[in-house]
């Protein structure tokens, strides 16, 4: 005759997954704190300025001149809000920072900025425009590299494309090397921010004209 077991109580059961739950909880919260938050970087900071007063209004007329910047080009691998650090032949990811956007909008804005600045009184821009602008720039950045050894390197070229398509488009391209310290996040933000300001500066000096009196009559009657 088969002698049957007793039932498990349950009484005796809920003690034991309350102590298993509550270790796994504890694990969980533990594990949560210990773990670092991801900090996200921009490009120029403190926040960018744009050229005017921030109490002044500047009006936008049919005669301001305009520059349009469209959004860089990047690589693919560096297009992302990933931050990288070459090493040697190896690119690396930082796995608590990130770019606020990807590169390439971050990179654009900061050139546009920067170009607005150096032009108080033409209007600098990264949006479409509804009216063909005095200029467009477009950008190429074929290199971007920072490394761990302290070492930068941006490579590049542009064309600055005028409204009267009767005037030649100016192509140029540079190679810009740097160094510093990259042992953080931020010092790689620092070092990033840097190429992409000599950049601007590049891109300043290549100009057509000064800037200063640019051809306000070409845009009065030679929109599309």
């Amino acid at each position: 005759m088969k002698t049957r077991q007793p039932a498990l109580s349950l009484s005796r059961l809920y003690p034991a997954l309350r102590a298993g739950g509550g270790l796994l909880l504890s694990a969980m919260v533990l594990s949560a704190c210990s773990s670092a938050p991801v900090r996200f970087y921009t490009l120029g900071a403190p926040a960018i300025a744009t050229g005017a007063e921030a109490t002044s209004t500047t009006p936008i007329t049919d005669s301001t001149p305009v520059i349009e910047v469209e959004r860089a080009r990047l690589p693919d691998y560096l297009d992302s809000q990933d931050i990288m650090v070459r090493n040697g032949h190896e690119i690396e990811r930082s796995g608590l920072g990130r770019w606020a956007s990807r590169l390439s909008v971050g990179a654009t804005d900061l050139i546009t900025a920067r170009l607005a600045q150096k032009w108080p009184n033409l209007f600098v821009t990264d949006q479409p425009q509804p009216d063909r602008p005095t200029w467009r720039l477009q950008l190429n950045i074929s290199r971007l590299d920072v490394s761990r050894d302290g070492s930068s390197a941006l490579n590049a070229d542009w064309a600055i494309i005028p409204q009267d398509s009767r005037q030649p488009i100016q192509r140029n391209r540079t190679i810009i090397l740097g160094s510093g310290a990259t042992g953080s996040n931020d010092n790689i933000a620092k070092v990033t921010e840097g190429l992409l300001n000599q950049l601007s500066d590049r891109i300043e000096a290549s100009w057509p004209t000064t800037a200063a009196e640019p051809a306000a009559s070409t845009r009065r009657h030679g929109r599309s």
